[in-house]
Protein backbone atom coordinates (compact mmCIF):
# COMPACT_ATOMS: atom_id res chain seq x y z
CA UNK A 1 0.00 0.00 0.00
CA UNK A 2 1.42 3.55 -0.89
CA UNK A 3 2.00 6.25 1.35
CA UNK A 4 -0.37 9.46 0.91
CA UNK A 5 1.71 12.15 0.59
CA UNK A 6 2.62 14.59 3.77
CA UNK A 7 -0.05 12.63 5.60
CA UNK A 8 0.73 13.50 9.53
CA UNK A 9 0.32 11.22 12.31
CA UNK A 10 -2.58 11.63 14.19
CA UNK A 11 -2.76 11.20 18.02
CA UNK A 12 -6.16 10.67 19.13
CA UNK A 13 -7.19 11.17 23.04
CA UNK A 14 -9.95 12.99 24.77
CA UNK A 15 -8.53 16.20 24.00
CA UNK A 16 -7.84 15.93 20.14
CA UNK A 17 -10.14 18.06 18.08
CA UNK A 18 -12.97 16.25 15.08
CA UNK A 19 -11.18 15.96 12.20
CA UNK A 20 -13.82 15.75 9.73
CA UNK A 21 -13.38 14.96 5.84
CA UNK A 22 -13.23 17.76 3.79
CA UNK A 23 -15.92 17.77 0.73
CA UNK A 24 -16.57 17.85 -2.97
CA UNK A 25 -20.21 18.26 -3.63
CA UNK A 26 -22.18 17.66 -6.73
CA UNK A 27 -24.77 20.01 -6.98
CA UNK A 28 -27.51 20.22 -9.41
CA UNK A 29 -30.98 18.67 -10.82
CA UNK A 30 -31.38 15.39 -12.03
CA UNK A 31 -28.82 14.93 -14.24
CA UNK A 32 -26.33 15.14 -10.88
CA UNK A 33 -29.08 13.14 -9.15
CA UNK A 34 -28.99 10.14 -11.48
CA UNK A 35 -24.83 10.24 -11.67
CA UNK A 36 -23.83 7.53 -8.86
CA UNK A 37 -23.29 4.89 -11.01
CA UNK A 38 -21.15 7.34 -13.13
CA UNK A 39 -19.92 10.15 -11.70
CA UNK A 40 -20.01 9.94 -7.56
CA UNK A 41 -19.04 6.47 -7.20
CA UNK A 42 -15.83 7.01 -9.43
CA UNK A 43 -15.20 10.08 -7.92
CA UNK A 44 -15.11 9.25 -4.46
CA UNK A 45 -13.21 5.80 -5.20
CA UNK A 46 -10.34 9.04 -6.85
CA UNK A 47 -10.51 10.87 -3.61
CA UNK A 48 -11.03 8.13 -1.41
CA UNK A 49 -9.53 9.20 2.43
CA UNK A 50 -8.82 12.87 1.12
CA UNK A 51 -12.66 14.00 0.56
CA UNK A 52 -16.09 13.21 1.01
CA UNK A 53 -17.79 13.04 -2.47
CA UNK A 54 -21.45 14.26 -1.53
CA UNK A 55 -24.67 14.39 -4.09
CA UNK A 56 -26.72 17.00 -3.60
CA UNK A 57 -28.18 16.91 -7.02
CA UNK A 58 -32.47 17.10 -7.01
CA UNK A 59 -34.43 16.10 -9.84
CA UNK A 60 -36.67 18.93 -12.03
CA UNK A 61 -34.56 21.96 -10.00
CA UNK A 62 -33.77 24.92 -12.23
CA UNK A 63 -31.29 27.56 -10.71
CA UNK A 64 -34.03 29.47 -8.65
CA UNK A 65 -34.99 26.59 -6.68
CA UNK A 66 -31.17 25.20 -6.06
CA UNK A 67 -30.23 28.51 -4.71
CA UNK A 68 -33.50 28.64 -2.27
CA UNK A 69 -32.75 25.47 -0.88
CA UNK A 70 -28.66 25.89 -0.85
CA UNK A 71 -29.13 27.84 2.48
CA UNK A 72 -30.63 24.88 4.05
CA UNK A 73 -28.31 21.89 3.51
CA UNK A 74 -25.02 23.92 3.06
CA UNK A 75 -22.95 24.25 6.20
CA UNK A 76 -23.78 27.66 8.26
CA UNK A 77 -20.92 27.52 10.46
CA UNK A 78 -17.46 28.26 8.60
CA UNK A 79 -14.98 24.96 8.83
CA UNK A 80 -12.68 26.71 10.85
CA UNK A 81 -14.99 25.84 14.47
CA UNK A 82 -13.45 22.38 14.07
CA UNK A 83 -16.80 20.44 13.75
CA UNK A 84 -18.55 21.80 10.51
CA UNK A 85 -16.11 19.66 7.06
CA UNK A 86 -15.11 22.19 4.70
CA UNK A 87 -16.66 22.10 1.26
CA UNK A 88 -13.66 22.36 -0.51
CA UNK A 89 -15.09 21.92 -4.33
CA UNK A 90 -18.58 22.44 -5.54
CA UNK A 91 -20.09 21.42 -9.30
CA UNK A 92 -22.59 23.59 -10.33
CA UNK A 93 -24.99 22.32 -12.67
CA UNK A 94 -27.98 23.49 -13.43
CA UNK A 95 -30.00 24.81 -16.84
CA UNK A 96 -31.48 21.98 -18.65
CA UNK A 97 -34.48 22.76 -16.86
CA UNK A 98 -34.58 26.71 -16.97
CA UNK A 99 -34.22 26.11 -20.28
CA UNK A 100 -37.81 24.92 -20.79
CA UNK A 101 -39.64 26.92 -23.55
CA UNK A 102 -41.54 29.91 -21.74
CA UNK A 103 -44.75 28.76 -20.47
CA UNK A 104 -43.51 25.72 -18.93
CA UNK A 105 -43.34 25.42 -14.89
CA UNK A 106 -39.04 25.39 -15.02
CA UNK A 107 -38.56 27.88 -16.93
CA UNK A 108 -36.19 30.76 -15.77
CA UNK A 109 -35.46 33.53 -18.46
CA UNK A 110 -31.62 33.67 -19.57
CA UNK A 111 -31.14 36.74 -17.71
CA UNK A 112 -32.47 35.26 -14.63
CA UNK A 113 -30.85 31.88 -14.95
CA UNK A 114 -27.42 33.55 -14.65
CA UNK A 115 -28.25 35.98 -12.20
CA UNK A 116 -29.68 33.25 -9.89
CA UNK A 117 -26.31 31.29 -10.60
CA UNK A 118 -24.14 34.05 -9.54
CA UNK A 119 -26.20 34.50 -6.44
CA UNK A 120 -25.17 30.65 -5.69
CA UNK A 121 -21.39 31.73 -6.17
CA UNK A 122 -21.92 34.63 -4.31
CA UNK A 123 -23.10 32.81 -1.22
CA UNK A 124 -21.61 33.71 2.15
CA UNK A 125 -21.45 30.20 3.09
CA UNK A 126 -19.28 29.04 0.35
CA UNK A 127 -17.28 32.51 0.70
CA UNK A 128 -16.32 31.28 4.21
CA UNK A 129 -15.33 27.96 3.28
CA UNK A 130 -13.72 29.30 0.40
CA UNK A 131 -15.29 26.50 -1.62
CA UNK A 132 -13.96 26.37 -5.35
CA UNK A 133 -16.89 26.19 -7.63
CA UNK A 134 -16.61 24.35 -10.63
CA UNK A 135 -19.80 25.58 -13.81
CA UNK A 136 -20.98 23.07 -15.72
CA UNK A 137 -22.71 24.21 -18.79
CA UNK A 138 -26.23 22.43 -19.72
CA UNK A 139 -25.62 19.68 -22.04
CA UNK A 140 -27.28 19.61 -25.63
CA UNK A 141 -30.93 17.84 -25.77
CA UNK A 142 -32.05 15.34 -28.70
CA UNK A 143 -35.72 16.49 -29.71
CA UNK A 144 -35.95 13.06 -31.79
CA UNK A 145 -36.05 11.79 -28.65
CA UNK A 146 -37.42 13.55 -26.18
CA UNK A 147 -41.23 12.77 -25.77
CA UNK A 148 -42.94 16.66 -24.89
CA UNK A 149 -41.90 19.90 -26.49
CA UNK A 150 -40.59 21.85 -23.62
CA UNK A 151 -37.14 21.87 -24.65
CA UNK A 152 -35.41 23.02 -28.11
CA UNK A 153 -32.14 22.14 -28.94
CA UNK A 154 -31.58 26.19 -29.80
CA UNK A 155 -32.95 27.13 -26.92
CA UNK A 156 -30.80 25.07 -24.29
CA UNK A 157 -27.40 25.80 -26.07
CA UNK A 158 -28.56 29.52 -25.87
CA UNK A 159 -28.35 28.75 -21.87
CA UNK A 160 -25.00 26.83 -22.43
CA UNK A 161 -23.70 29.82 -24.25
CA UNK A 162 -24.71 32.32 -21.20
CA UNK A 163 -23.44 29.61 -18.50
CA UNK A 164 -19.77 29.70 -20.31
CA UNK A 165 -20.28 33.46 -20.35
CA UNK A 166 -20.55 33.80 -16.52
CA UNK A 167 -17.58 31.53 -16.24
CA UNK A 168 -15.18 33.62 -18.31
CA UNK A 169 -16.93 36.38 -16.32
CA UNK A 170 -16.43 35.28 -12.85
CA UNK A 171 -13.10 33.86 -13.88
CA UNK A 172 -14.42 30.32 -12.73
CA UNK A 173 -13.42 27.08 -14.03
CA UNK A 174 -16.54 25.73 -16.91
CA UNK A 175 -16.74 22.55 -18.27
CA UNK A 176 -18.29 22.91 -21.51
CA UNK A 177 -20.52 19.54 -21.85
CA UNK A 178 -22.64 21.44 -24.70
CA UNK A 179 -19.32 22.11 -27.17
CA UNK A 180 -18.41 18.69 -26.00
CA UNK A 181 -21.24 16.55 -26.33
CA UNK A 182 -21.95 18.66 -29.89
CA UNK A 183 -18.69 18.45 -31.02
CA UNK A 184 -18.42 14.40 -30.62
CA UNK A 185 -21.86 14.39 -32.54
CA UNK A 186 -19.79 16.16 -35.57
CA UNK A 187 -20.98 19.78 -34.72
CA UNK A 188 -18.51 22.23 -35.56
CA UNK A 189 -18.40 25.72 -34.33
CA UNK A 190 -18.37 27.11 -38.09
CA UNK A 191 -21.49 25.25 -39.06
CA UNK A 192 -24.39 27.42 -38.66
CA UNK A 193 -22.57 30.75 -40.01
CA UNK A 194 -20.50 29.23 -42.88
CA UNK A 195 -23.15 26.15 -44.11
CA UNK A 196 -26.23 26.84 -42.41
CA UNK A 197 -26.63 23.39 -41.60
CA UNK A 198 -29.32 22.79 -39.27
CA UNK A 199 -28.40 22.64 -35.62
CA UNK A 200 -27.34 19.07 -34.30
CA UNK A 201 -30.22 17.60 -32.31
CA UNK A 202 -33.06 19.94 -33.81
CA UNK A 203 -35.48 17.82 -35.70
CA UNK A 204 -34.33 19.95 -38.68
CA UNK A 205 -31.76 17.78 -38.71
CA UNK A 206 -31.25 14.40 -39.30
CA UNK A 207 -31.17 12.19 -36.49
CA UNK A 208 -27.62 11.92 -35.27
CA UNK A 209 -26.65 7.91 -33.42
CA UNK A 210 -24.17 9.69 -31.51
CA UNK A 211 -25.95 12.55 -29.68
CA UNK A 212 -28.81 9.66 -29.21
CA UNK A 213 -25.69 7.55 -27.76
CA UNK A 214 -25.06 9.78 -25.23
CA UNK A 215 -28.48 10.88 -23.94
CA UNK A 216 -30.71 7.80 -22.87
CA UNK A 217 -34.08 9.55 -23.28
CA UNK A 218 -33.02 12.93 -25.30
CA UNK A 219 -32.09 14.93 -21.93
CA UNK A 220 -30.60 12.19 -19.21
CA UNK A 221 -27.22 10.71 -19.66
CA UNK A 222 -26.16 7.34 -20.86
CA UNK A 223 -23.14 5.50 -19.03
CA UNK A 224 -20.84 6.68 -21.68
CA UNK A 225 -21.66 10.17 -21.20
CA UNK A 226 -21.39 10.33 -17.25
CA UNK A 227 -17.66 8.29 -18.57
CA UNK A 228 -17.16 11.54 -20.55
CA UNK A 229 -18.26 14.21 -17.54
CA UNK A 230 -15.69 12.41 -14.99
CA UNK A 231 -12.75 12.40 -17.34
CA UNK A 232 -13.17 15.90 -18.82
CA UNK A 233 -13.95 16.78 -14.68
CA UNK A 234 -9.89 15.34 -13.72
CA UNK A 235 -8.59 17.03 -16.10
CA UNK A 236 -10.42 20.49 -15.85
CA UNK A 237 -9.28 19.89 -11.89
CA UNK A 238 -5.82 18.76 -12.93
CA UNK A 239 -5.94 21.96 -15.29
CA UNK A 240 -7.31 24.68 -13.42
CA UNK A 241 -7.32 23.50 -9.78
CA UNK A 242 -4.21 21.35 -9.40
CA UNK A 243 -4.12 21.40 -6.06
CA UNK A 244 -6.88 19.32 -5.76
CA UNK A 245 -5.97 16.65 -7.94
CA UNK A 246 -6.35 13.65 -5.98
CA UNK A 247 -3.08 12.12 -5.65
CA UNK A 248 -1.72 15.46 -4.47
CA UNK A 249 -4.28 15.72 -1.69
CA UNK A 250 -3.00 14.30 2.05
CA UNK A 251 -5.02 11.28 3.56
CA UNK A 252 -6.87 12.47 5.81
CA UNK A 253 -5.92 9.97 8.70
CA UNK A 254 -2.43 8.93 7.66
CA UNK A 255 -0.83 6.09 6.67
CA UNK A 256 -1.36 2.89 9.12
CA UNK A 257 2.39 2.10 8.81
CA UNK A 258 2.88 5.63 9.83
CA UNK A 259 0.33 5.02 12.59
CA UNK A 260 1.29 1.64 13.98
CA UNK A 261 3.46 3.43 16.85
CA UNK A 262 1.24 5.50 17.96
CA UNK A 263 -1.78 2.77 17.89
CA UNK A 264 0.61 0.86 20.02
CA UNK A 265 1.51 3.21 22.66
CA UNK A 266 -2.01 3.83 23.26
CA UNK A 267 -3.32 2.89 26.98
Amino acid sequence: MSHSPSASVWSPSPQTPPKPYPQFILFGDSITQMSTAGLLCPLSERYNRRMDVLNRGMSGYTSRMGLDVLRHWFPSRPPSDNLTPQVKLMTLFFGANDATLPGCPQHVPLHAYTGYLRDIVNHPGIASHDTKIILVTPPPVDEWQLGDQERTASNTRAYAAACRQLGRDLGLPTLDLWTMFMTKAGWREDDDDRQKKPLIGSKAAPRNQVLADLLSDGLHFTPAAYQIVFDALLELIQTHLPDYVPDKLPFVYPDWKDQLGVVSALP
